[in-house]
């Protein structure tokens, strides 16, 4: 499976990731959100809370990636009004 390269934004609670979504919420580009896996359970971030994070800023989830040691990577787009 190849891995998209985007710019990746590393968050380690759902506070960072909000607060990293609402400063950004006119960026267009894709991003790669990258968490830690259930084995980092201090810094853990659910895909269902990345995911309810993304949607209730305006992002759409993406797939999601199995990265190098304990890091997860969701990718995220902003999602486009007709």
């Amino acid at each position: 499976m190849i891995i998209p390269k985007l710019k990746r934004v590393k968050v380690s609670s759902e506070l960072e990731l909000r607060n990293w979504l609402n400063k950004n919420s006119e960026q267009q580009q894709e991003v790669m959100i990258v968490t830690c896996n259930k084995k980092s359970r201090d810094k853990h971030i659910s895909s269902d809370q990345v995911r309810d994070a993304l949607s209730e800023n305006g992002w759409t989830a993406g797939q999601s990636y199995t990265l190098d040691g304990n890091l997860v990577g969701h990718v995220a787009s902003h999602t486009r009004l007709s």
